[in-house]
């Protein structure tokens, strides 16, 4: 009678298993610090398309701490019925590339695979996604007729990190970009004259007193961009260029 219940409670918690399957932490790292970066990779609706994720070359599962220097590859395969559409890095989208490569540098991420379901026609099998505006958009009253904005997720190189830090105070990462301008399609190093940009907060970093501010650093010049608005789920800030750009926080 034992022996029944036993495999009775194993087949309950197999299937249990099928439809919920186990998004536990995978430790990659040897000792874990407070140098360590947490990386989550995961697909936004595992019914749709699953994702493949290597640290240095080794098979981790939805998530494990890493090294800034450590070598991160997730790949995305869509089911039957769906498309591939992007992936995010912590809210922000990086790539429409099924193959996202990073290094975590000196922030946690959060990448995620999006997936669509796929139309009738070709013309179909497009995610509903304003590419260029994705994350970063003109202020009201501040959008320039044929110019466009471009954010891309960012490693950015030794040089520039310390010119982040020599401007940033207290305030602690969320993520370092590049914010890009375009004129027709054509790409755009400055503008005639600075316009206000809203810039999306990651959700997991918006917390109620929370400070925000950008960071830009432009041909080697590092400056501060305080948060004009104060939104709470995004930052408004003034500029006139393409740089290299790094939002941070404060509590």
């Amino acid at each position: 009678m034992k022996k029944r219940r036993f495999w009775k409670a194993a087949v309950l918690c197999l299937g249990m298993a099928v439809l919920f399957p186990c998004r536990g932490l995978t430790v990659g790292a040897e000792e874990i610090t407070a140098a360590s970066r947490a990386v989550a990779a995961y697909s936004e609706d595992y019914t749709m398309g699953s994702i493949s994720s290597l640290c240095n070359g080794v098979t981790f599962t939805n998530s494990m701490y890493a090294s800034d220097s450590d070598s991160i590859v997730v790949s995305a395969s869509p089911n039957s019925g769906y498309s591939f559409a992007y992936f995010t890095d912590n809210g922000v989208i990086v790539t429409k590339s099924s193959y996202y490569a990073f290094s975590p540098g000196y922030y946690d991420h959060t990448v995620v695979a999006h997936f669509v379901k796929r139309g009738d026609n070709e013309d179909e099998d497009v995610p509903q996604v304003n590419w260029s505006n994705s994350a970063c958009i003109f202020a009201h009253g501040y959008k320039i007729d044929a110019v466009s904005i471009t954010t891309s997720q960012v490693v950015q190189g030794r040089q520039c990190r310390e010119a982040f830090d020599s401007v940033r105070g207290e305030y602690q990462y969320i993520g370092m970009y590049n914010i890009s301008f375009a004129h027709a399609g054509s790409p755009l190093e400055q503008l005639d004259h600075p316009v206000q940009l809203l810039f999306d907060i990651p959700a997991q970093y918006q917390k109620e007193g929370r400070k925000f501010k950008m960071l830009r650093v432009y041909k080697g010049q590092p400056a501060a961009l305080e948060d004009l608005g104060e939104r709470g789920n995004k930052v408004q800030f003034e500029t006139d260029c393409t740089a290299a750009y790094a939002l941070v926080y404060q509590d």
